[in-house]
């Protein structure tokens, strides 16, 4: 359970207060399970991309081009011939060849921000597996690191384990371009082969928190993908029924809207349907939402959010970044900061792709941004100003109130979250302050205008307050809103929240809080 603490002001509410319990409330709504409720709750979630294409070194005249990320096997031009003897046209796995890797490190670097689960890249999707599988050559046991004797995987969970951070597994079951390509595997073989890899890292390498399984395909010609899914998805379900599967079919459906409704696949089941657009508070199964906020080395100059995008670690995906390679100090802190905002601030787990170099460790910069981002996340988010726990009510103006027998003073953000257990009910709100000595209620936050007028559009009563994407309606797992008037200017003695709309009553409200930015590059 996520810990709040706050100061002494004093809290009313006009509803009755709701103390948790173990049993829901019945609803129309779809409600989300165990796994998908402790998922919410991670709020972030680290992708290292780590394995063979870290140390491809591509010919000089492509270093300042758009060249992709060599990780497939085949979506590049640029001949690699001196990288892939005996393997073409992936890379060989002689030059998998981390100088000083050490997993304590990713860790202590990923805590630090506040990571809650790391997604490491098993085998990618030119197949290359970092543990010694029995189902494949092509691993790091053909590499010459620790004379091919290591194993990334057994080094990585058992650090996780200890940190206590979730694992997860980027293992694509439907692109393994050595199998493909360089085996030649039948189908049947290749089926076989990628259910007995599943298997060894859900037995070996665990507990597995989640597969992220991706949309790319490279598979034997005559493949029948739907049956390796299925067999796949049987495995799953039959060795560790407690792993999530996302993001394209499964449990966790990569919808970038904040409505948590969608009409498949059904949640914990065998359901191989792939995902389908939201459907704001009509969908029959419910489904959280996870964004994909920033990566480490994306755009012309590696610090920017065009493409390309480097997923594993190149030192020349910086060779143009002013702001520095390829992380360093508050300008990336910043960038950070506000990219938990307008992710984990509209109802959605952020995950960030964060990997390590080729020495198999975090670099430096990276290192202190992660923390220099973590210290303002926390000490934004996790004090408050004031606060409110555990409401429940109608759908009625003044549904929650704060009071301050004084002003609350400056104030950056207002934070709001649903009690999902019982299905997102809440489908429009507002918030309201009065000044000291006033009676009258006047604007936070505005609420959604489905059809705003010009006039409403410029002043930005349709968009989010912070101004990036369209201000959703709902509360979801959290909200993080921006108010529209200067608080340091006000003396504000009392902020409700009002519901609008609702799917359904009650609605639950798990917190209402008051926050100031506690940025350290600020001060």
């Amino acid at each position: 359970k996520i810990e709040f603490f706050s100061f002494s002001f004093v809290v009313v509410s006009t509803a009755i207060a709701f103390v948790c319990c173990s049993h829901f409330l019945s609803a129309a709504v779809p409600v989300p399970n165990e796994r998908q409720l402790q998922f919410m709750e991670m709020e972030l979630s680290q992708f290292i991309h780590f394995g063979i294409p870290t140390f491809w070194d591509p010919p000089k005249e492509f270093l300042y081009t758009d060249n992709p990320t060599y990780h497939d096997c085949f979506t590049t031009n640029i001949d690699h011939s001196n990288q892939t003897k005996g393997f073409y046209p992936c890379l060989n796995p002689q030059i998998f060849n981390p100088t000083n890797l050490s997993v304590e490190n990713w860790m202590e670097a990923s805590a630090a921000l506040g990571m809650k689960e790391i997604c490491l890249t098993a085998h990618h999707e030119g197949g290359f597996a970092l543990w010694p599988s029995k189902f494949t050559n092509y691993s790091i046991a053909a590499s010459p690191w620790k004379d091919g004797k290591g194993d990334v995987l057994r080094e990585f969970a058992d650090a996780a384990n200890k940190w206590g951070i979730n694992i997860c597994y980027y293992l694509n079951v439907q692109s393994d371009g050595y199998s493909a390509l360089v085996k030649k595997l039948s189908p049947q073989q290749f089926i076989a082969q990628q259910i007995g890899m599943v298997r060894e890292v859900l037995t070996q390498y665990g507990p597995v928190n989640r597969f992220w399984f991706d949309g790319t395909k490279n598979v034997p010609k005559n493949t029948n993908t739907t049956e390796l899914w299925e067999k796949v998805y049987a495995e799953i379900r039959n060795v560790s029924p407690q792993t999530m599967i996302s993001p394209y079919r499964g449990d966790i459906c990569a919808e970038i809207d904040t409505v948590y409704t969608n009409d498949g696949p059904r949640p914990n089941s065998s359901d191989t349907t792939t995902c389908v657009k939201a459907t704001p508070g009509k969908g029959a199964y419910f489904h959280p939402i996870e964004m994909h906020g920033i990566t480490i080395q994306e755009g012309p100059d590696g610090n920017s959010d065009t493409p390309p995008t480097y997923w594993f670690w190149h030192p020349w995906a910086c060779a143009k970044n002013i702001t520095g390679c390829p992380w360093v100090g508050h300008a990336n802190a910043s960038r950070i900061f506000n990219s938990y905002v307008d992710t984990v601030g509209h109802g959605a787990v952020l995950n960030m792709n964060i990997p390590p170099e080729r020495t198999g460790q975090m670099n430096t910069s990276v290192f202190q941004t992660m923390v220099l981002a973590g210290k303002a996340i926390n000490a934004t988010f996790k004090t408050d100003i004031a606060n409110v726990t555990d409401v429940r009510s109608k759908c009625v103006v003044g549904a929650v109130e704060l009071h301050s027998p004084s002003s609350f003073g400056t104030f950056d953000y207002i934070m709001a979250m649903e009690d999902l257990r019982f299905g997102q009910r809440i489908a429009n709100y507002s918030i309201e302050f009065q000044r000291i000595g006033s009676t009258t209620w006047e604007t936070l936050v505005p609420p959604v205008i489905k059809k705003p007028s010009k006039q409403q559009h410029e002043n930005g009563v349709s968009d989010r307050p912070d101004g990036h994407d369209p201000r959703d309606s709902h509360i979801g797992h959290k909200r993080i809103d921006v108010p529209v008037v200067n608080t340091t200017t006000i003396e504000i003695g009392k902020v409700r929240f009002n519901c609008i709309h609702a799917y359904e009553e009650p609605i639950t409200i798990r917190q209402l809080s008051l926050h100031k930015k506690k940025v350290f590059w600020e001060e």
